[in-house]
C-alpha cells in the first residue's frame, strides 16, 4: 500500500499564523462608533467652552480700538506740544464721534515748520490732507473717527470757561511743559459694555479698564 506524504496536507503554522493577523488588521483599520461619538462629544464640549471666550473678546473688540485711538492721539499730542513748545488740544465730537488735534489757529511764526509737520503727518499715514481750522479755534491737523455703535456714556474733566461754551466738544489741552488736563472719558457700546480712561496730567499716561 502507497503511503501518502503528509507534508502534502499539513498547512505551516506560520502561514496559518500570518493569514490570522492579516485579518485581525484588515478589521481594525476602522474606528468604532463609540470611539467616534466620543469624539463627537469631546468637541462639542470644547466647543461649548470657547465660543463665550471668543464672543466676549469679540464683543470688546470695537471699545478696545476706540480706546487705543484716543491713547495714541493723546501721546501725539503731548509729544506735539513739547517739541513745538506749544499747546495743542484734542478735540473729541461726541455728536460724531470725530477726535482731532491740532494748535490754536495762526499762532504758527514760521510757515515752513507747519509745512513740514503736514509733510510728515502725511507720510506717517495721519493726516489725509491739508490742515483746517474749526470754529473753537484749533487746526484740524490729525483726525480719526471712532468704531462705529460707541458712544460717549461720561466725560469728566478740569473746569474751563469753554466747557458751557461747546456742548458737543469735549476739549482737552497739552501743554508744552509735558502736563495736560486731567480727565475721565467713558465710552460705551450698544450692548452696555463700556471703558473707562483717566490719563494722569503730570505724565500723560492714560488707564483704561472695562466696565460691565
Amino acid at each position: 500500500m502507497k503511503k501518502c506524504d503528509p507534508s502534502k496536507f499539513v498547512i505551516p503554522c506560520s502561514a496559518f499564523c500570518g493569514s490570522i493577523k492579516v485579518n485581525s488588521a484588515r478589521h481594525r483599520t476602522g474606528f468604532t462608533l463609540i470611539e467616534v461619538i466620543l469624539v463627537v462629544v469631546i468637541s462639542l464640549i470644547l466647543l461649548g467652552v470657547s465660543l463665550p471666550h471668543f464672543a466676549h473678546a469679540h464683543k470688546g473688540m470695537q471699545l478696545r480700538v476706540a480706546a487705543r485711538t484716543v491713547s495714541r492721539m493723546a501721546r501725539y499730542a503731548r509729544s506735539m506740544a513739547i517739541m513745538r513748545e506749544t499747546t495743542m488740544t484734542v478735540v473729541l465730537n461726541h455728536d460724531t464721534m470725530e477726535i482731532y488735534l491740532g494748535g490754536e489757529t495762526q499762532t504758527s511764526t514760521n510757515a515752513a515748520d507747519g509745512e513740514l509737520d503736514q509733510d510728515i503727518l502725511k507720510r506717517l499715514g495721519y493726516a489725509d490732507g491739508e490742515a483746517s481750522s474749526d470754529d473753537v479755534g484749533v487746526e484740524k491737523e490729525v483726525h480719526r473717527y471712532l468704531p462705529e455703535d460707541i458712544e460717549v456714556a461720561d466725560f469728566e474733566r478740569d473746569w474751563f470757561d469753554d466747557e458751557e461754551q461747546y456742548e458737543d466738544l469735549h476739549l482737552i489741552r497739552y501743554y508744552s511743559d509735558g502736563q495736560s488736563d486731567w480727565f475721565i472719558l467713558e465710552l460705551e457700546d450698544r450692548r452696555g459694555l463700556g471703558i473707562k480712561l483717566e490719563n494722569d496730567p503730570i505724565s500723560g499716561k492714560i488707564r483704561s479698564e472695562f466696565m460691565q
